[in-house]
């Protein structure tokens, strides 16, 4: 039985992710699916973003965001932006992006993610 065919790396800049995905091509033994992992908040006001995904982050690992950004793929500002952001990914290679909100209210996040940001992204997506 196959438990996974996928892979879910975070790294911090598209270019990482697609020199990773091209070094898995070469390694892999069979087909994955590639995901991103990413944490990500949105605002209208990309300094709000950026304060809550702070404030987020830093409770979450104990650690400065800029420590945790360095090695994770982490983003904050407008949904335009982070449709942007995440395009990068789609464009090296990711075919799954698993998301996590940095927000208070996740149902509420959730949605403005849904409504905001995906509409944004598929804009992005190459024809």
């Amino acid at each position: 039985a196959r438990l996974a065919d996928g892979w879910l790396p975070y790294p911090p800049e598209p270019v990482t992710f697609a020199d990773e995905l091209r070094e898995l091509g070469r390694t892999a033994v069979r087909p994955v699916t590639p995901a991103l992992y990413a944490t990500l908040c949105v605002d209208t006001d990309p300094e709000t973003a950026r304060r809550r995904l702070r404030t987020s982050i830093e409770r979450y690992y104990g650690a400065p965001l800029e420590a945790v950004a360095s090695i994770q793929a982490v983003f904050a500002g407008t949904a335009r932006q982070a449709a942007e952001w995440l395009a990068g990914y789609v464009a090296a290679g990711a075919r799954h992006l698993v998301i996590r909100l940095a927000t208070e209210d996740h149902d509420t996040g959730l949605a403005e993610f849904a409504a905001g940001v995906l509409p944004l992204l598929r804009e992005e997506e190459p024809r």
